[in-house]
């Protein structure tokens, strides 16, 4: 057909997916509906079909009056809405395989509503229909949804980096035809050219993300969901997807075929600094793994500071929309990628992000939620985001979970792998605070109240305390204070009272025996 009507004819398959009815609407009529039926409408006896009629012309009268347009919303919200059934669509294999042509065509026509329109249906059908991805690493030419990137028009750039993210981090299903060599490598290569382009885009590395974070807001619709997946896909750049087959199994990841397994190295050097030089003369143990489907290269230092400056905007946003009750959520979607962003960054640069005060920042106001939490006794509905209906309390836990453990990786991931430990020096840049944060962190988290609660505690108050990062901040002061001139410094900062604190509550034996010697040798140095 023509374009025209192969994108409108898209446009009708988006909107019928969009007002999708839910299972328990169709349930609620099973006995009535038609199993044919493709609008699923209100039952409205006609009675109240007379009644709405008589006081149309009145309520046109009261808006004309000055009623406001939350009252008009709230008048036709009562209006009996239509929904769709898409069972026909999902069924049938030639039907989604004509979706993904469609989608396809429209993408390559130089149209802007066609593109955007084949962005955002691709984006969705991909993730509503299973069979959709077949058909899609054939039709879709990656490097025209990479040029859509480029142009100026905002609505497609947001369409366009929509299908990269949904591309990007797709989990394919294990079936047969997802595993078959041919497909698999047009898949990868389709990731690889959307994600290697994305982040190769303007004047140099990075150029045209930054340049997105950088830009003021102008008021455009979903601009906020725009910086929330250039932040999402700042991470996928660093750190891409593996080319690796659909498996069940989790740990072990499989190469697809064609690409060769490659060695990795296991994260995170040892804290332990008695056993830090024993390892160090043993080779890291390698394992062999999927390669990555894209290279982007290393971001640059500068972005580091631009991304945790955003975390911190946000964080502060989400402290001006709780208002006086102090109700209202504290994790956010935009959060969590920023976050993310964030912390596959760090390795990258982690003597810059040691020794900047907003990474540390950015970082350690996650991890004090988790003590304010705890500490104030918040229960999860005050922190619920309304949007999010009856998955508030799976998003709740979601969000938080990956702030807090994506906070964590940044410390450990810059502090740890820069090698700081017995050889950092407090009065280096940075290290006041930094110290200053754990001392008031170790003195939140170990005391009486929280043994009780680790205890006794609700669910929501275990799992905040068990993805904390007490434990690995523990042993990183006492690291730190296994030279002298640390152990005298820290102890002005608050230090002494945390070393207390862990001999008495640490998590472990080892932790308190530690922390008792260094309170025994810190009275010894201070006596002479």
């Amino acid at each position: 057909g023509d374009h025209y009507s192969r994108a409108w004819g898209l446009w009708l398959v988006l909107t019928m997916l969009s007002y999708e009815a839910s299972e328990e609407k169709l349930k609620a009529q099973g006995d009535t509906l038609d199993p044919e039926a493709v609008l699923v409408m209100e039952e409205v006896s006609l009675e109240e079909v007379q009644v709405e009629r008589r006081n149309r012309p009145l309520d046109e009268q009261e808006a004309a009056s000055g009623k406001t347009s939350a009252q008009i919303a709230e008048m036709r919200s009562k209006q009996p809405e239509c929904k769709t059934r898409i069972h026909w669509l999902r069924g049938s294999r030639e039907l989604i395989r004509g979706t993904a042509l469609s989608a396809g065509k429209c993408i390559s026509f130089q149209w802007k509503d066609s593109q955007q329109l084949g962005c955002v249906a691709s984006a969705w059908c991909l993730v509503e229909l299973p069979e959709f991805i077949q058909t899609a690493v054939e039709s879709i030419d990656s490097k025209v949804v990479s040029k859509c990137l480029t142009l100026p028009e905002k609505s497609l750039q947001l369409a366009a980096l929509l299908l990269v993210s949904v591309v990007s981090s797709l989990r394919l299903q294990l079936n047969a035809r997802n595993i078959a060599g041919e497909f698999l490598r047009r898949f990868h290569t389709m990731q690889q050219i959307l994600i290697e382009s994305l982040a190769s885009g303007g004047e140099g590395p990075y150029d045209m993300i930054a340049r997105w974070l950088h830009e003021p807001a102008l008021g455009l619709p979903n601009e906020n969901e725009f910086r929330c997946l250039v932040s999402f896909m700042i991470g996928q750049c660093i750190c891409p997807p593996l080319a690796s087959t659909p498996s069940l199994d989790l740990e072990t990841v499989l190469a697809a075929p064609g690409k060769s397994l490659q060695p990795q190295r296991e994260p995170l050097p040892p804290v332990d600094p008695k056993a830090r030089k024993a390892v160090e003369q043993v080779p890291e143990p390698e394992f062999l793994g999927a390669p990555p489907v894209a290279e982007c290269g290393t971001p640059p230092a500068a972005l580091l500071d631009k991304i945790a400056q955003e975390v911190m905007k946000e964080d502060q946003r989400l402290q001006e929309a709780q208002g006086p009750k102090m109700e209202g959520p504290i994790f956010s979607t935009m959060l969590c990628h920023l976050l993310f962003a964030l912390a596959v960054m760090v390795p990258a640069h982690p003597k810059e992000a040691a020794q900047s005060s907003t990474v540390r920042g950015a970082a350690f106001a996650q991890l004090i939620k988790v003590q304010h939490i705890v500490a104030q006794g918040i229960l999860p509905k005050a922190l619920y985001e309304p949007a999010d209906g009856e998955r508030a309390k799976l998003f709740l836990y979601v969000r938080a979970t990956a702030c807090v453990r994506s906070a964590l990786q940044t410390i450990m991931a810059s502090w740890f792998a820069a090698d700081f430990g017995a050889r950092f020096v407090i009065t280096e840049e940075g290290g006041k605070d930094f110290i200053q944060y754990c001392c008031k962190h170790i003195n939140q988290a170990y005391n009486h109240k929280t043994a009780l609660t680790r205890v006794t505690g609700s669910p929501w108050e275990r799992v905040m305390l068990s993805q904390g990062p007490t434990a690995t901040i523990a042993e990183l002061l006492v690291v730190v204070c296994s030279s002298d001139a640390n152990l005298v410094e820290s102890s002005k900062l608050g230090g002494e009272q945390a070393l207390h604190s862990l001999s008495r509550f640490g998590d472990s034996a080892a932790i308190r025996q530690q922390t008792t010697m260094l309170l025994t040798k810190l009275a010894v140095v201070l006596k002479k």
